[in-house]
């Protein structure tokens, strides 16, 4: 009997994941019916065996799923993340709304809370929508 154990996920991009996923859950299904297909009828697979199997798939298939949303939302933090770096020692300009002015500083970091971006300038976090204008720094 060929045991399921050879099945592995391998890691890449997200597409090559979702692939190789389908090739995994395919040749899991294809081993298993070869199985049942050639078992000795004097001996068929016990039925401990078979829902061994078809747990493997079962854990097969949940890692799959999580892997793939994993991947996603690490494309979007890093996404988010990364418009955002753009913008480090850059001069800005906004608006003070507690002031009643515009006020302008370089930006030194990026600051994510309650999934609102802000950005770190002197000692102030300034939420990325509030910037009106921006230009390359020059000390």
């Amino acid at each position: 009997m060929t045991t399921i154990n050879s099945l592995k996920m391998t890691t890449g991009s997200t597409t090559q994941n979702q692939q190789k996923s389908q090739v995994d859950k395919d040749l899991f299904l294809k081993i298993l019916t070869t199985q049942l297909r050639n078992q000795d009828p004097t001996q068929p697979m016990e039925d401990r065996e078979f829902i061994a199997q078809l747990a493997q798939f079962s854990t097969l298939e949940q890692i799959s799923n999580m892997n793939q949303a994993f991947n996603q939302f690490l494309v979007t933090q890093q996404g988010d993340i990364s418009q955002y770096s753009m913008m480090i020692n850059k001069e800005v300009s906004w608006i003070n709304d507690e002031k009643g002015g515009q006020e302008t500083g370089v930006i030194k970091g990026i600051v994510r809370k309650e999934n609102q971006f802000y950005y770190q300038i002197n000692d102030l976090e300034i939420p990325v929508e509030n910037i009106t204008s921006a230009k390359q720094f020059e000390s």
